[in-house]
């Protein structure tokens, strides 16, 4: 009898043994899928971090092309400001306003002109484009036929660039875009001192560039 319950007792602690080496076995393998899923999730999420910072950062090495603008007046239908990026022609300003009037000089400007920012452009009417041929031609004309003068060094206010009329004392570029708008609607300077007719042109800059102008 004895025997039989040290048997049964040996049964019962073989098989409590294996019950907890069971239990603890099972235990270990899902801590070990438990680890290796948060890895997997963690490294997905990464990924997937990355990748987004990637496609976010792509706009940022771009270079923001900068808008420029320009005044677009005279004969043109919708007379007011031309917007672009990168670079433009007159011809495009033009077209933006809505195009030549009528009446409009469409050879009278270089409509291949590269614009330039803040400039402002002024079609004239045919009428206007006549006049400031003539006083062109007249001034040409008379610059051939004076004598004892030195006007090659003197700078022509009806024919003179930007560039040209920013060399004078005391004329910025303002001035400059204010002596070409002048005389684009009003057919030109009959003599020097009508350049004080621009704002801000009066006796005390005219005294220091009245002998390096012309008509």
């Amino acid at each position: 009898m004895k025997r039989e319950t040290h048997i049964i007792i040996g049964i019962c602690f073989i098989f409590l043994c294996a019950s907890i080496y069971l239990f603890y076995s099972g235990r270990n393998k899902s801590a070990v899928r438990e680890d290796f899923s948060s890895a997997e999730l963690i490294s997905s999420e990464n990924g997937t971090t990355e990748n987004r910072k990637t496609e976010t950062s792509a706009p940022n090495g771009q270079e923001k092309e900068t808008e420029c603008a320009v005044y677009v007046a005279g004969a043109v239908k919708s007379p007011g400001i031309y917007r672009y990026t990168g670079t433009a022609r007159i011809q495009d300003a033009i077209e933006a306003v809505g195009g030549f009037k009528e009446n409009a000089a469409k050879d009278f400007l270089n409509l291949a002109k590269l614009l330039e920012d803040g400039e402002k452009i002024v079609v004239p009417t045919k009428k206007q484009a006549k006049k400031l041929v003539k006083k062109q031609e007249y001034n040409t004309e008379i610059s051939g036929l004076t004598e004892g003068e030195n006007t090659e060094s003197k700078v022509n206010i009806n024919l003179a660039t930007k560039e040209e009329l920013m060399t004078l004392p005391g004329i910025g570029e303002a001035k400059a875009e204010m002596i070409i708008t002048y005389r684009t609607e009003q057919g030109g300077f009959s003599k020097p001192e009508d350049i004080m007719q621009i704002s801000g042109i009066k006796e005390g800059v005219y005294n220091k560039i009245k002998d390096k102008i012309r008509t």
